[in-house]
C-alpha cells in the first residue's frame, strides 16, 4: 500500500503493506465555523474571564498588540482589525496603537514575510515594531520570581497602558501547549529569562500537559508585569481557523487547550518500531522541527527508531546554530556543569540539546536534513531519495515490523487507545 509523506513541499510515497502499518495519524476531523471573522468577532465582543476589550480600555490609551511570528500559522491580518475595530469603539486612534512581533529567539522576519503575515492594509495602519532579545537598550529589568529567573520584557510593551496577545494554541515541548502567556515569555523577553525558563523544560518530556515548569514562569511573569488581553485560535495544518477565545490570559487560554485535545489529541492503537514524522509546513530549521521528535517519541516503543522527516532548509537554527552544534556532543551532566561554570554563552542551546539527548538516549534517531549537520548534532542520516528503500529494506529484515506516519507532527498530540 502506498503511503505518502511530506518532505517539505515535496512528497515522498512509501510502499508500506497495511499489516505493517501501525497508525497514520492526522489532525482531527474538525467544524469549521461558517464564518471566520463572525467567530472572531463575537470571541472579542464575548470574553472569558473579564470585561469586554473597549470596557478595559480609555480613550487615552496607550495600546501594544503582542503577534506572533513567521513560524507560526496565526492569521494576524484577520483577527487583528477586529481587534483594533474595538479599540475604534472605544475612542483610540491608531497612533496610540503598536504591533510588537514576538520573535523570543527567532530571527527576524522578512519585508515580504511581514506582509504576507499582516498584509499591506494593516502595515499602513498600524506601526510595527520588532522584538530584539539581545536588545537590552530595549529591555526593562522588572525584578525576579519565585524560581529567581530576571524578568527583563521589552521595554515598549512595558511602557504601554494595555497590552493584548495574539497567538495560536497547540501541543508544544516544553511548555506543554502554546498560546496564553507564551506570546509574552518566551515572546517579547530578553535572551536570559527565554533562556532560564527553557532550562525549566529540560526535566523531563512536557508535551501536551497543562501545567508544566515553564508554563508556571510565564504566567507568574505575565501576572506581575499585566498581559491585559488575550486572543488565542485553534487552526488547521493550513492555518484555517477552527475555534477562537478571547478574554483573561489563564481562562481563554484553558478554554483553548480544551478544544486543542479535541483536535490535535489523536488516538493510535500501537506504538510502531519506527516512526515517521514530518512537521511540514512548520519545518524552518531543527529548533522548530525537532518538536515532531516529542510527539512521535510518545508513539514510538522504547528503543524503536524515529525519523524525522524534516528537510530544515535554514540549518539547525538561524540565531543558535553554531553554538548548539559545538554542545551537542556532552552529556546532560557536562552541560549542567559548563552552564554551572558559565562556559555557555548561549543557554537556549544547553536546554535544546538536553531535550535531544533525551531523544537520542531513549531511541535510534535520524534526521534527513543537511547531512554533516545531522551528524554533528548526534543523530543518524538519511536522505529523501534513499527512504522508501530503507523502508524496504527494513521490512525484508523483519517482516513483523510495525510503521507509523505522523502528519504535522510539531502539532500532534498522539494518545493510546487503551
Amino acid at each position: 500500500m502506498m503511503e505518502k509523506i511530506h518532505f517539505g513541499p515535496s512528497i515522498i510515497e512509501l510502499d508500506i503493506p497495511r499489516k505493517n502499518l501501525a497508525f497514520n495519524l492526522k489532525v482531527n476531523d474538525v467544524v469549521y465555523p461558517a464564518d471566520e471573522g463572525e467567530l472572531i468577532r463575537q470571541s472579542i465582543e464575548h470574553p472569558i474571564g473579564c470585561r469586554r476589550l473597549k470596557d478595559l480600555v480609555s480613550r487615552d490609551s496607550t495600546v501594544v498588540i503582542i503577534a506572533d511570528d513567521r513560524t507560526r500559522l496565526t492569521p494576524q491580518k484577520k483577527i487583528i482589525p477586529y481587534v483594533l475595530e474595538e479599540l475604534y469603539s472605544a475612542g483610540l486612534t491608531n497612533d496610540q496603537i503598536k504591533i510588537v512581533i514576538a520573535y523570543g529567539t527567532h530571527r527576524p522576519m522578512t519585508e515580504d514575510e511581514i506582509r504576507e503575515k499582516f498584509g499591506d492594509e494593516l502595515i499602513s495602519k498600524v506601526q510595527i515594531r520588532h522584538h530584539d532579545c539581545l536588545n537590552e537598550k530595549n529591555l526593562t529589568d522588572k525584578g525576579t520570581t519565585r524560581r529567581g529567573t530576571r524578568i527583563l520584557i521589552n521595554k515598549e510593551v512595558l511602557e504601554a497602558d494595555f497590552r493584548i496577545a495574539i497567538g495560536g494554541v497547540f501541543p508544544h515541548h516544553p511548555t506543554g501547549w502554546t498560546g496564553g502567556a507564551k506570546m509574552f515569555l518566551p515572546g517579547v523577553a530578553g535572551q536570559e529569562t527565554i533562556c532560564a525558563m527553557h532550562l525549566l523544560g529540560a526535566c523531563e518530556p512536557q508535551l501536551g500537559k497543562i501545567i508544566t515548569p515553564c508554563r508556571e514562569e510565564m504566567e507568574d511573569i505575565a501576572g506581575a508585569v499585566g498581559l491585559h488581553f488575550i486572543i488565542n485560535v485553534i487552526l488547521d495544518n493550513d492555518g484555517k481557523l477552527i475555534k477562537c477565545a478571547a478574554g483573561h490570559f489563564i481562562e481563554a487560554h484553558r478554554q483553548t487547550i480544551n478544544w486543542g485535545f479535541e483536535v490535535f489529541g489523536v488516538k493510535f492503537p500501537e506504538p510502531a518500531d519506527i516512526t515517521l514524522s514530518s512537521t511540514y509546513p512548520l519545518d524552518y530549521d531543527l529548533t522548530q522541527s525537532d518538536k515532531g521528535l516529542f510527539s512521535a517519541e510518545i508513539a514510538t516503543k522504547p528503543g524503536g527508531e524515529i525519523i524525522l522527516v524534516s528537510p530544515c532548509p535554514e540549518g539547525i537554527a538561524p540565531t543558535h546554530g553554531e553554538e548548539m552544534a559545538q554542545l551537542a556532543r556532552y552529556d546532560d551532566a557536562t552541560l549542567w556543569k559548563m552552564l554551572g561554570e558559565n562556559k555557555i554563552k548561549d543557554k537556549f542551546c544547553a536546554s535544546e540539546c538536553m531535550y535531544l539527548n533525551h531523544i537520542k538516549n531513549n531511541f535510534k534517531t535520524t534526521l534527513m536534513m543537511e547531512p554533516v549537520l545531522s551528524n554533528i548534532m548526534g543523530f543518524h542520516y538519511l536522505g529523501a531519495e534513499d527512504l522508501p528503500e530503507y523502508i524496504r529494506y527494513r521490512l525484508t529484515l523483519d517482516s513483523t515490523l510495525k510503521i507509523g506516519i505522523i502528519h504535522h507532527s510539531s502539532e500532534i498530540l498522539p494518545i493510546p487507545d487503551l
